[in-house]
This record gives C-alpha cells, sequence and structure tokens, in this order.
C-alpha cells in the first residue's frame, strides 16, 4: 500500500474581513496521482477541471492554488455576498474503491443557491454537482493507497468552524 504523495487543494476567501482588512479564508486539500514529468499535463488538466467544479460548488473566491510541484497565487479579494462565509461548507463524503474505506473533504463557502429546495444534499446527477463529481472522481485518489480511485457518496451542506 502507497499512501499518496502528491496533493492538490485551494484556500478560498469567503465575504468576512479579519483585524487584518483581509477576507477570512479556509482551505482544503486532496490526495492526487503522484505527479511526475510524464504524467504532470494530464493531470494538471484533470486538477483545473476540478478547480472549476469547486468554482461551481463554492462562492468562495479563490486565495490560494496548492500543488505539489506548483503554487499559485490567487486573489485577496473577498467573496461578493454577506452570505459566502467560511464556516458555510459541502462536506464531500467519498470512498475509497478497493477496499471501501471511507474518507472526507470539506470546501468551504458553499454555494447554497445550488441546493435542492427543502435538501441539504447536492443533486449528484445534475449540474454543478454532477460537475463536481465527475472532476473530483477523475483526479483525486483515495488517501490510503495513491494508486486507488475514489467514488463520491454524497456532498452535504454542513456549517463547520476550522
Amino acid at each position: 500500500m502507497a499512501l499518496p504523495v502528491s496533493f492538490w487543494g485551494q484556500t478560498l476567501n469567503d465575504n468576512t474581513l479579519g483585524r487584518n482588512g483581509k477576507p477570512e479564508s479556509a482551505s482544503f486539500r486532496v490526495p492526487v496521482s503522484t505527479l511526475t514529468a510524464a504524467n504532470l499535463v494530464a493531470q494538471q488538466t484533470l486538477m483545473d477541471a476540478l478547480a472549476v467544479a469547486v468554482a461551481g460548488i463554492s462562492n468562495g473566491v479563490v486565495r490560494h492554488t496548492r500543488i505539489l510541484l506548483q503554487e499559485t497565487e490567487g486573489s485577496s479579494n473577498r467573496a461578493p455576498s454577506t452570505y459566502d462565509q467560511r464556516e458555510n461548507k459541502y462536506l464531500v463524503r467519498y470512498h475509497d474503491t478497493a477496499t471501501a474505506q471511507n474518507a472526507i473533504v470539506s470546501i468551504p463557502v458553499a454555494d447554497l443557491s445550488i441546493l435542492p429546495d427543502g435538501s441539504e444534499f447536492l443533486d449528484l446527477t445534475a449540474g454543478a454537482g454532477l460537475a463536481f463529481v465527475d472532476a473530483f472522481e477523475a483526479v483525486v485518489r483515495s488517501p490510503f493507497d495513491a494508486s486507488h480511485a475514489v467514488t463520491v457518496d454524497s456532498i452535504q451542506f454542513v456549517g463547520r468552524t476550522g
């Protein structure tokens, strides 16, 4: 069993200003296929698609994107609405397709406008939910074994700190 060594993640700004006058933010990261010279272009394309999918389910403003081999700075602007708070998160539950081991990641500054009426779960069969699942499953690897793919089980709105 080989643990993941390559990761992709983002820091997203919310709408509130901290004491320093900059927006508050929250971060997440997920394991990806081990990046090599041979697969970097293909993996970058998949990570770019995941970034677009995250933007489809979050109103946060990208402050920072992290890739093991590359770091890019984003905006220091705050998110557009007072509803865009870092504590509003989408809890992504997924599992290792080979071992069925469960894992989670929280995407901060959830866009609550895309939730189906009367539900705290995103629709994974259409729209932004489906786009996120497709992009996530294409690039994310199991945190338990980097050679294993993952399957998204649910995306639920939660109020979380940290």
